[in-house]
């Protein structure tokens, strides 16, 4: 039975997570006497933050604005890196049977979130803003995940619906969500974070953990093989996965934490009344 001690690392179940996992495959981390465990959060950032703030795991990647956000508004956690620099892109999307056609027309409806203090909440509130909508707390309607947001546009229990657009493509294709935009997050999209109680008993340890896994995503964006990965991996057909192989940009090993950076999406998080 290994001595190592175990890192529980959690994210979202998608494509930019990938490296973690082949770098747990590999035994990529055995050199730092760690063994890391992956664990899954199809709810999002804000169940991420969550359980990283109850101490139900150790590391995570998520969302950049949701972990500025939290720790702005108290979560014991801790900006450790920016996971990936590219923008993630947000397909905005209405039920199968909407007759809305871009954005503007879904201007007054109710967004689907998996929870407040998720992505979806955040981008939903940032893009209302930049498109000069007026919106209240009942604009939102938490789902609990993409399961949730499928049941909830066609029941008309929400109209609108920010999500990964890689990831809901399937169901644009079968017509159970009608896309009428895309919507760029305006800054890197997902970053490594720690909780400070982990980062205060093992110092340097979240940093060494976070620096293997980039040099694992360093290497995988020069792998002929990704798109294939995503594709056996993630269930998304190859046009799909390779327009996002086009897209994805992870941080470098070395690459260092930009503060004005933060402070400009912590600027924005309280500008749309999150923080």
């Amino acid at each position: 039975m290994s001595n190592r001690q175990v890192i529980r690392v959690g994210g979202v179940p998608e494509h930019f997570n990938l490296p973690w996992h082949l770098a747990i495959d590999e035994a990529a981390f055995e050199d730092l006497g760690v063994e890391v465990e992956w664990i899954d959060f199809p709810g999002g950032t804000g169940a991420i933050m969550a359980a990283l703030a109850d101490g139900d795991i150790d590391m995570a990647t998520p969302l950049t604005e949701g972990l500025i956000t939290a720790i702005a508004n108290g979560n014991p956690s801790k900006l450790i890196s920016i996971w990936v620099d590219s923008p993630l892109l947000w397909g905005v999307h209405a039920a199968g049977s909407s007759a809305a056609d871009n954005i503007a027309d879904l201007e007054g409806q109710r967004f689907a979130i998996s929870r407040f203090g998720s992505g979806s909440d955040l981008m939903s509130r940032v893009m209302a803003q930049d498109f000069g909508w007026q919106i209240t707390e009942d604009n939102f309607v938490p789902v609990g995940n993409l399961d949730g947001a499928l049941q909830a546009l066609p029941a008309g229990d929400a109209e609108i619906f920010m999500w990964n657009m890689s990831m809901t493509q399937p169901h644009v294709d079968d017509g159970t969500f009608k896309r009428v935009g895309v919507f760029p997050t305006p800054w890197p999209s997902f970053a490594v974070a720690a909780s400070q109680a982990f980062v205060d008993e093992n110092p340097g340890l979240a940093e060494s953990t976070s620096e293997v896994a980039r040099a694992r995503a360093e290497a995988l964006e020069f792998d002929e093989s990704l798109t294939q990965f995503v594709v056996q991996r993630y269930g998304l057909d190859f046009d799909g996965a390779l327009e996002w192989v086009k897209q994805v940009n992870w941080t470098s090993p070395d690459a260092s934490i930009d503060q004005a950076l933060v402070d400009s999406i912590a600027d924005r998080m309280r500008a749309i009344g999150r923080i």
